[in-house]
This record gives structure tokens, sequence and C-alpha cells, in this order.
């Protein structure tokens, strides 16, 4: 695997941008592309109803980009204001998922189906459009129709983790088990791997010492997420590990994650088994921190926009390390609870126990959750994603 994107230097800070972009405005406020600036860092930092007054300045002062148009109805459908959604798409005949979206939160489920299978004629491989997609046909039990969407999107070359993750689905509802226990989990590709320290460091606990401290100390968390799309509950992220105060061992971490990635290559089995055929030639690794403790936990969730992804743990609570899968703390994976209370789920389900300096990997489809270490104790640990080089921008999960 060749990893095609350099690993950035320090990034200013998302408050460091937002105050350099006030002073800007103050300066001159009647840019629009400052404006539009300052959308782009509310939308880094979930704040939705920020990035809406950001986007309709920029509108208003004459900026006529259509991707402004459709991230002011991403803005709008986040704060639930779905019919501003479709007004400010209005006259745009392109298919939109926001549109979608938004026809599908108002109920009409006819017209937003249409807006989302629109949007997959032009790009098969667009995770979004397939993950409502599928939730409306499942929804409304559709089983036959789910599944042949799914069959349709392979055919044409869809290869995006959310795409298998709901294919997946649509064989176990079919009755397909073994085709389904192919994509939704199986423990053999959950990967462990123990870290070697970095030569800057004494040993492993020092340098997960250092830069556990560092995230913990990072000021620019983000603690609220739109509860539907992403599986933080309690739990704060950094997204761009870069904006803390070393960048030296996060440089280190991913370089030893990187080789790590590179050295595994899974076999293709006979038969039905597309993962291991979707290895990308070229890659890039988008990585973020997360911090837990007390009740704080992620729900179950698949990374969308990954190949592989993965979580190296920097600082665990004792009662964490200690205790037995499925204990507080533990990272499970398996199939969707929808189909465990259905009977239909295809193999089994797998908690790991999480110990300072230990790489997991696993297919970015499996879908997986926390459970929550109930102590008043940080646990610290880097998740990331392998996103294949020709995909564009993801977040960090989604609830599938």
């Amino acid at each position: 695997m060749i990893w095609g994107a350099p690993l950035p230097d320090n990034v200013a800070s998302p408050a460091a941008m937002r105050a350099l972009l006030a002073r800007a405005v103050s300066a001159s406020p009647q840019n629009p592309r400052l404006f539009a600036k300052l959308a782009h860092v509310e939308l880094d930092a979930k704040d939705y109803g920020a990035a809406a007054i950001a986007l309709e300045a920029a509108l208003r002062l004459g900026a006529e980009a259509p991707e402004l148009r459709v991230l002011l109805a991403r803005s709008y459908n986040y704060q639930r204001r779905h019919a501003e959604a479709l007004t400010i798409l209005a006259g745009d005949d392109a298919p939109r998922f926001e549109r979608g979206r938004a026809l599908m939160e108002m109920g009409d489920d006819e017209a937003a189906e249409r807006e989302f299978r629109a949007v997959l004629a032009r790009n098969s491989d667009d995770p979004a459009a397939c993950r409502m997609l599928c939730r409306l046909l499942r929804r409304a039990g559709r089983t036959i129709d789910h599944l042949s969407a799914c069959e349709q999107l392979a055919e044409r070359g869809a290869r995006n983790a959310q795409f298998l993750y709901n294919w997946g689905w649509a064989l176990a509802l079919a009755g397909e088990e073994e085709r389904a226990r192919r994509l939704m989990f199986e423990p053999e590709r959950v990967v462990q791997v123990d870290l070697a320290a970095p030569e800057a460091f004494a040993d492993l606990a020092s340098f997960n010492a250092a830069l556990g401290a560092d995230i913990l100390g990072n000021p620019n968390r983000i603690a609220h997420f739109p509860e539907e799309d992403e599986a933080n509950r309690g739990s704060a992220r950094i997204d761009n590990l870069f904006s803390g105060q070393r960048a030296e061992p996060v440089r280190m971490l991913l370089a030893t994650i990187e080789r790590a990635v590179a050295a595994l290559t899974p076999e293709a089995r006979p038969g039905f088994d597309p993962w291991p055929r979707l290895r990308p030639a070229s890659a890039r690794l988008r990585a973020w921190g997360l911090i837990q403790r007390r009740e704080a936990y992620e729900e179950g969730h698949i990374h969308p926009g990954g190949w592989l992804s993965g979580v190296y743990y920097l600082r665990i609570p004792p009662a964490v390390a200690e205790a037995r899968a499925p204990g507080p703390g533990c990272i499970e994976f398996g199939p969707p609870s929808g189909l465990v209370r259905a009977g239909l789920a295809p193999g089994p389900t797998r908690a790991y126990v999480p110990r300072e300096g230990m790489l997991l990997l696993a297919p970015s489809h499996y879908q997986h959750r926390t459970i929550p270490s109930g102590v008043d104790e940080y646990r610290i640990c880097v998740a990331f994603d392998v996103v294949p080089m020709d995909r564009p921008e993801a977040g960090a999960d989604a609830i599938a």
C-alpha cells in the first residue's frame, strides 16, 4: 500500500482561525468569501447554527457557488429546518442528498427515494445516499428491493464501507446467512497488534503518557454531535491531532500505524468475499482522538469513509484493563442490534478488552460500539480510518 498524502505540520486551532476570520470580516464586511471560510470552520466544529448564519451571509452578499447552498441545506437539516433546506435547493436541478434527506424527514418517502436513487445513479459510491436509501427500504419492509439496490450498486462498482454494511444487512434479511456473515462480522478479521516504542522514547509507557497528555490537554474538543448521525454519547473528540502542543508524538504514532497497516494483506477466500479485493493501492490516514470517562460511550456505528479502521489505546483505567470481556470499557464488534433482535444475526458478537499500547484493526464496515467504563478515570485513544485516495473526506463515524 502506498501512502499518498503527507502528514501535516502543526495547524492553527479552530478558535484561532475563528478569531482571525472575525477580524477579517470586521475589516471587509462585504466580502462573501470570508463568510464562506468562516462557515467551514463552524461546520468542522459541528456548530450548524453558526454555520448557517455564515452561509446565509455569504449568499446574501452575492456568493453563488452551488456547494454553498448544499452546505446551507445540510446545516438546516441538522437543525430540523427541513422546509428551508428544500427552499434553498429550489432551482438546483442536480440530484442532492440533502434534498432527499429533507424529503424523508418530512415524510415524503417516495420523493426521497427518487432523490437518493438519482444521487446514486450519478455516483454509485456515495455512502450517504446508500445509507439513507437502504434505511428507507428496510423501514418499509421492502427486503427484495433492498437487496436488489445493493446488488445493482455492486455491479456498478460501489465499494465504500457503508455499501458493504448495507449489503450485509440486505443479505441477512433475505436469509442468505453465509454471504451476510462474510460482510457483517468475522472475528478472524479483527487483528490485534502490539506496537514498539518510538526511538525517541525510553519505553511505550512514556510515549503513551506523552501523547495521552497532549490529547487530554488539547482545547479543540468537540463534545456535541448530531445524535442521529454520529456515535458519540458523552465522548469528546479531537478531529485534528496536530492542533495540540506536540506534533512529533502524533507523527510518530501515525507513521507506526502506517507501517502496521501496510503489512496487513488479508487474502480473499474463494467465493463471495468482497472486502479483501477492495484493498486500496494508495490511501491516506485520517485519525482523531477520543476521550471518555464515567458513562460516556460510542453507540454502534461503522466508518463509512474507510477501507480499514482501527484504534490505538493510550490511557486505560486499571479497572477496565483488568476486567474480562465483555466488561466495562470494552469495545464490541458484531451484527446490528436490529438483526440480533429479529433472530437473524449472521455470526457472533465479540468484545475486546483494551490495554495500553494495543492497536486494534478491523474492516471499516464492521459495526462496533464501546461499553461505558463507569469510572472517573480517562480512557484515551486514537481512532483512524485508512481512506482510499480516490474517496472524498467523510465523517469519523456514522450510525448505520
